[in-house]
């Protein structure tokens, strides 16, 4: 009976720690990738809005005006059912890599207003 109950043991452990590695290291999301491939036609590599981009109002990324006021909330939920002419992306993305890209434009905010 002891060796049963160790043996399940040792195999609850290894199970538990092959979840946790497989887990950590399984498909990183590329976050810069998709921002590229999806965003950046309107929203600029600088996240600034490229000319395309402001004649549609996007905002600028850099603003920190804007990042204060604006919710991850409010980002995932703009980029998972669009907003105005910005097409929806929540078919296309998971809502991981949504919620990877909202992350990643918060790296836009200056440095003295990353929130």
């Amino acid at each position: 009976m002891k060796k049963a109950l160790y043996g399940l043991v040792v195999l609850l452990v290894f199970s538990v720690v092959q979840f946790n590695v497989s887990d950590t290291f399984a498909g990183k999301i590329d976050y810069k990738k998709i921002f590229t491939n999806n965003c950046q036609k309107c929203h600029g590599k600088d996240g600034k809005g490229t000319k395309r981009g402001k004649g549609l109002g996007v905002p600028n990324f850099t603003d920190g005006n804007w990042q204060v006021a604006t919710t991850d909330k409010q980002m995932i939920t703009s980029i998972t059912n669009g907003k105005k002419r910005m097409p929806k992306q929540g078919h296309k993305l998971s809502p991981e890599e949504i919620k990877a890209v909202v992350k990643y434009i918060r790296f836009f905010a200056t440095k003295k207003k990353r929130y």
